[in-house]
């Protein structure tokens, strides 16, 4: 399964155009935790300019029908033309509150975001995205959590 989403991504970024330099947006998700079975809702905001290269500075918090939650920073890149189809890549860390979700060995958890979708004219993007937790190791257990989500967003001017 890794193989197939690395080969997936490796010829979606081939074939799309460079980064785009985006506008502010919001992104809203509904989704579930994968094997938890909790539906998930999600908000992220990536900021217009750059912080680094072509990495846009990101923000996020999540919230799940077990009570547990999630919020942090980080960046986020995004492949693909101003109208189409497009792949966004979102890297943050945060804080985790376990609630009666999986325990995933403590607060500090990273958090790698995929999202695959259409962006119409307009700006307004929809599509399906998934993302993994983990606290990479720095403390047990270190179970992971998946959750894949539908999303849409919309430009902030």
């Amino acid at each position: 399964m890794r193989k197939l989403i690395a080969m997936m991504i490796a010829t979606l970024m081939m074939a799309a155009s460079p980064a785009l330099s985006d506008q502010s947006r919001v992104i809203a998700g509904i989704g579930a935790q994968e094997s938890v079975g909790s539906a998930e809702f999600s908000l992220r905001y990536i900021a217009p300019e750059p912080m680094l290269w072509r990495l846009h500075p990101a923000f996020g918090i999540s919230l799940a029908g077990n009570g547990s939650g999630w919020a942090g920073i980080g960046s986020g890149l995004t492949f693909g033309q101003n109208e189409g189809i497009f792949l966004r890549i979102t890297n943050m860390v945060g804080a985790y509150r376990r609630g009666s979700g999986r325990d995933l060995g403590g607060a500090l958890q990273f958090r790698n975001a995929l999202d695959i979708g259409y962006r119409w004219r307009n700006g307004i993007e929809a599509g399906l995205g998934a993302d993994h937790r983990s606290n990479a190791g720095l403390s047990n257990p270190n179970p992971g959590l998946n959750t894949v989500y539908l999303f849409t967003s919309m430009p902030l001017n």
